[in-house]
């Protein structure tokens, strides 16, 4: 029979090992899980919202919203490097009770160099 000598060790794995691995791999296995519900939560919230502002773009053109002055002849200023120009008119915001969401937009504008 031959000797083993003192530094070899004995090799396997060993039921610890064993219990270690299962449980990392239900940990990677369960955070996959959640993650992946998370995104598909996300994901129907963002198509909620897509169709919830489609609706309330709809009802803007239709005449549907109420209509409510915000700021009367408000000027917004654009500049670049050909020049600047603002724009002076009268800031609304258009609602629907059933929908989320706001639009603001200029009633009458004047645009001035």
């Amino acid at each position: 029979m031959l000797k083993r000598s003192k530094t070899e060790k004995n090799q396997g794995t060993t039921m610890i090992t064993v219990v270690i691995s299962f449980a990392l791999l239900l940990l990677f296995v369960t955070s996959y899980f959640r993650i992946q519900k998370l995104s598909t939560e996300m994901m129907m919230d963002s198509k909620d919202m897509i169709l919830n502002n489609s609706h309330l773009i709809e009802a803007f053109y239709m005449g549907e919203t109420d209509n409510q002055v915000v700021a009367d002849q408000t000027n917004i200023i654009f500049s670049g490097e050909w020049g600047s120009f603002y724009v002076t008119g009268t800031l609304k915001r258009a609602d629907k009770e059933e929908l989320s969401g706001t639009i603001y937009y200029f009633d009458t504008i004047k645009i001035n160099q």
